[in-house]
């Protein structure tokens, strides 16, 4: 009897704690930004574009990202492709997919083959996959799921560019469902490039040095535009980041697109050459925080770097 009573404790205790590793299971879960459901979004995943994890794979490398492509799943050939003419001649414009247990079973998710999903997870720029074939591999996925309105997010049907009998251009931008945001036409060709995976931006240069570079960013899915910024340097993610002149001082400018208020910070250009315009002379954005601004200080025209970071 003392041994019965004995091993049903033992038995209540070992199902106690099974419950409560459970429940901290899918706290740890929901507080990393899971959902407590498989398959689930992750809040905290980084918002990128087939685009940029082909051409810049080291600014993504070891991030935790949500990217948008068409899926296969089939033995040596699991891939997320950049569009359906990609997959099927396979040109190369392609990923490596490494599923794992964390998200829907493989016979689940080959049901999407040939159709665009949505996937999360880590991005690996050095694994190739099956024979080196690939643009680097997501691994650890977690999310994989059918997207739905994916022709909302094809940047080609998004935007347009028409060179006219004149030689000047018309361009246009819509937002999901058809609704025109941003019409009009311009002297210069105008450069329309994705942000992140809902906003196009439209920079024109209107004349020599990057003074008179000017941007507006339209948002596809919340039909939303932003204010027009002079003197951009570059965009990425929620940010636009542009030089200013204010009260003779020269400075970079890090800003919500939308939203001001959200976020804004000035950088002081310190020694800045004294001249009207174009004191900045080299931009590049490193990794998905920083960036590298190159300025003229002095009254030696010195080249002089600053670190400009950003969320």
């Amino acid at each position: 009897m003392k041994n019965k009573k004995i091993i049903i404790i033992i038995s209540v205790s070992i199902l106690v704690i099974f419950i409560f590793g459970i429940r901290y299971y899918q706290k740890a879960l929901v507080n990393f930004g899971f959902g407590d459901n498989l398959n689930s979004a992750n809040l905290y995943a980084k918002d990128v574009t087939m685009v940029q994890l082909i051409a810049t794979p080291e600014r993504y490398d070891g991030k935790f990202i949500r990217v948008i492509g068409v899926g296969n799943l089939e033995f040596e050939n699991n891939c997320l492709s950049l569009s359906k003419e990609d997959l099927k001649y396979g040109v190369g414009n392609s990923i490596w997919l490494e599923l794992g247990d964390k998200a829907i079973s493989y016979e689940e998710a080959k049901q999407y083959n040939g159709e665009y999903v949505i996937v999360e997870g880590f991005f690996d720029k050095d694994d190739r996959g099956h024979m080196d074939m690939f643009c680097g591999s997501i691994k650890d996925i977690s999310r994989y799921d059918l997207w739905v309105e994916n022709k909302f997010y094809d940047i080609t049907e998004s935007y347009s560019i028409t060179k006219n009998e004149d030689l000047t251009y018309s361009y246009e931008i819509t937002d999901k469902n058809g609704k025109v945001l941003l019409y009009d036409n311009s002297a210069r060709e105008p450069k329309i490039e994705q942000v992140n995976t809902n906003v196009l931006g439209v920079s024109i240069q209107t004349g020599t040095g990057l003074s008179t570079n000017w941007a507006i960013y339209c948002d596809v899915e919340k039909s939303q535009i932003s204010e027009t910024f002079n003197y951009v340097l570059g965009a990425q993610g929620d940010y636009v980041i542009y030089a200013n002149l204010e009260n003779s001082k020269h400075s970079i400018v890090v800003q919500n697109i939308f939203d001001k208020t959200a976020y804004y910070k000035t950088h002081i250009l310190e020694d800045a050459s004294s001249v009207a315009a174009d004191v900045v002379v080299d931009f590049k954005l490193k990794g998905e925080d920083r960036a590298i601004v190159t300025y003229l200080s002095g009254e030696k025209y010195t080249k002089t770097d600053i670190t400009i970071y950003f969320p």
